[in-house]
């Protein structure tokens, strides 16, 4: 008589919102992917929606956006992701992409001095997401990267929630 572990496979969940995002196809682990509309984050994992919030960023360039022109909306989902036990950014770029903002984004050469935003002031707005809302921040240098690591996170949190441990009478 021994125990054995088993994990049920996992079904991501993708925001209706996110468009250029991640694809979840069925696979080891993972059942595949529905899209539906969240309030709160970009991807999650169905029976984890109160627990696991994973919020995606492209691009500096994006998150200057969200810390300029979308301030308020995006400090009020920051301040939504409080509440969850786990809750990630995950940035598919580099710390190097931030402190050099915006060289190097995608905004024009011509419009860059006009920038207020500087890669020492988001590095500065997201450590206190990191200390004062709890986000994990994870700097993943790519896309690629980025989906690695998000799948990663699913496949930890689904084992952490959801094994299952039976008796083999064998």
């Amino acid at each position: 008589m021994r125990m054995k572990k088993t994990i049920p496979k996992y079904t991501v969940i993708k925001d209706t919102r996110e468009k250029e995002g991640y694809h979840f196809k069925e696979y080891d682990q993972c059942s595949g992917m529905v899209v539906e509309t969240m309030k709160t984050g970009d991807y999650t994992v169905k029976g984890l929606e109160d627990v696991l919030c994973i919020e995606r960023k492209a691009s500096v360039a994006e998150i200057s956006n969200n810390l300029g022109r979308k301030k308020s909306a995006f400090l009020a989902e920051m301040d939504r992701m409080k509440s969850f036990e786990h809750s990630f950014m995950v940035l598919e770029f580099s710390m190097t992409d931030v402190l050099e903002f915006p060289k190097g984004s995608n905004i024009p050469i011509s419009k860059q001095r006009q920038t207020r935003i500087t890669g020492k002031y988001i590095l500065k707005s997201l450590l206190e997401f990191q200390i004062n809302y709890g986000i994990n921040i994870i700097f993943c240098d790519s896309k690629y990267n980025a989906f690695l690591v998000t799948n990663s996170i699913f496949k930890r949190l689904n084992e952490h929630f959801n094994t299952i441990f039976k008796v083999d009478y064998e």
